[in-house]
């Protein structure tokens, strides 16, 4: 028998209501900051100022704290001692006129090395950290431009390098000003070299700044970029020593060791027989920097075989490729 549609109704079955878990709100005293907001100079100050933090150690453990110590007395070591040896040529010597005192172009001579090192062991630490524990990114959220970061860190640390080069010569001026009979005859007599060691100290500054920022930026390790600042110039100069040593004929050779026998000043040949060889030359850059670049701004050494400009050309170039390589590698925070 058929059934109407009517006899047999479906009976509609309830929906099954999943129990929500419960959740509640804590008042934990939350408040939006309402202070002061700076924008990209305020950022950028921060960024500065965390940078000379970190290049004192403060914030980190003791011998980051050590370091910059050794290296500020290692600077003003010498300064100390020329000072000290000053007052007592001067009270005690018959003709102070007559005993020579190393000045300021000996004296970055003297602490190039102590520069190179510490631009070498203590710049890294602005940036190969930050690479390394992958915190440019915070940095991003910022209102900074992708230079800002950089020349931040490098301004942090040209800050205590101009430091290193020009308190030791500044004290050694104000000495030498002091001690003499007449200091206003010797501020006539040597105002050139006040501005001498300014010039230099901040070319050199600038030499070791940018070397080290450099190195750094192309490793997250700062061994290896202390390494790196060391090696280039020890193999910059061993490819300058080398090729001027072939292209200098025997006889050029033997004159310049005549005539540059320790501590005497000479203005004839400075060795390499021929223009490709003087230009090999501008390779070693304590020569290229100490010798060239700052015997001509003191105005020690007038014969030059090739243009003075060129030390400065050679300086320069290395400075702005170093600078420029730093900044390529910050282009982006996430580099």
């Amino acid at each position: 028998m058929s059934q109407s549609l009517g006899d047999n109704p479906q009976t509609p079955q309830t929906p099954q209501i999943k129990s929500q878990p419960e959740g509640e709100v804590f008042d934990l005293g939350y408040r939006h900051y309402d202070g002061p907001r700076g924008g990209r100079g305020t950022a950028f100050l921060a960024l500065y100022s965390d940078g000379l933090r970190t290049v004192m150690g403060l914030g980190r453990g003791v011998p980051a704290k050590i370091m910059p110590t050794i290296f500020a007395l290692l600077a003003l070591g010498p300064a100390l001692f020329i000072v000290s040896l000053t007052s007592f040529v001067t009270l005690f010597a018959s003709d102070p006129d007559e005993i020579e005192l190393p000045g300021h172009e000996d004296y970055f001579q003297f602490t190039f090395i102590i520069m190179l090192l510490f631009a070498a062991i203590i710049g890294p630490a602005l940036l190969s950290p930050d690479r390394r524990n992958s915190v440019l990114a915070l940095y991003a959220v910022r209102p900074l431009k992708s230079l800002d970061y950089s020349l931040a860190r490098w301004l942090a640390f040209f800050t205590f390098s101009v430091a290193f080069a020009l308190i030791p010569q500044a004290l050694l001026y104000l000495s030498f000003l002091l001690y003499d009979d007449s200091p206003g005859g010797y501020i006539k007599d040597h105002g050139r070299d006040l501005a001498s060691f300014i010039g230099v100290g901040l070319i050199l500054a600038a030499f070791m700044t940018s070397l080290a920022m450099a190195a750094a930026s192309l490793t997250t390790r700062r061994a290896f970029a202390s390494a790196g600042v060391i090696a280039f110039i020890f193999i910059t100069a061993a490819v300058g020593g080398f090729g001027q040593e072939i292209l200098t004929s025997d006889e050029d050779r033997q004159k310049y060791r005549q005539e540059h026998e320790p501590f005497k000043q000479h203005d004839g040949p400075q060795a390499p027989d021929g223009d490709a060889a003087h230009y090999l030359q501008l390779l070693i850059l304590p020569d290229s920097v100490v010798e060239g670049l700052t015997g001509w701004i003191f105005g020690s050494r007038t014969e030059f075989p090739i243009s003075p400009w060129w030390n400065v050309a050679t300086i320069s170039a290395i400075t702005g490729a170093a600078f420029g390589i730093t900044g390529f590698r910050y282009r982006k925070f996430g580099a």
